[in-house]
């Protein structure tokens, strides 16, 4: 089975949950202060960008069955209501050093966001 085309990404603060804007632009002034180069690799999520998300892992697992994209749409995640965001280095994106994710995970927590233990560049709002 061949993936439809990825949908667009969205990486602005402003598609953002309007509560957790500032917390978000927060976390970013503190990482730049600490010396990182952070950016949003994406904010608030599009339905049926989450379900080819969910269809594109289950399409290269291959102990999983069949994947039909649109099954994914009931697989709510945080980015959909604007209340996560994915933050990476701009310069080394995911293969930034343990520091950078120490940093953000610190920052996040100052501003009363959480982390995934799965997913090092996803901070929520769990309110």
């Amino acid at each position: 089975m061949r993936a439809p085309p990825e949908p667009k990404r969205i990486t602005s603060i402003s598609e953002l949950w309007e509560p957790i804007q500032e917390r978000v632009r927060n976390v970013l002034a503190a990482m730049k202060a600490r010396g990182f180069d952070p950016i949003i690799y994406e904010s608030r999520r599009t339905t049926e960008r989450q379900a080819w998300l969910w269809g594109i892992g289950r399409l290269y697992q291959k102990h999983r069955k069949p994947v039909t994209f649109l099954d994914g749409v009931d697989q709510l995640s945080k980015h959909q209501p604007g209340k996560a965001v994915d933050v990476v280095s701009r310069s080394q994106l995911w293969s930034a050093p343990a520091k950078f994710w120490t940093a953000l995970k610190t920052e996040a927590r100052k501003v009363g966001m959480h982390t995934l233990a799965f997913e090092k560049c996803h901070i929520e709002w769990r309110g």
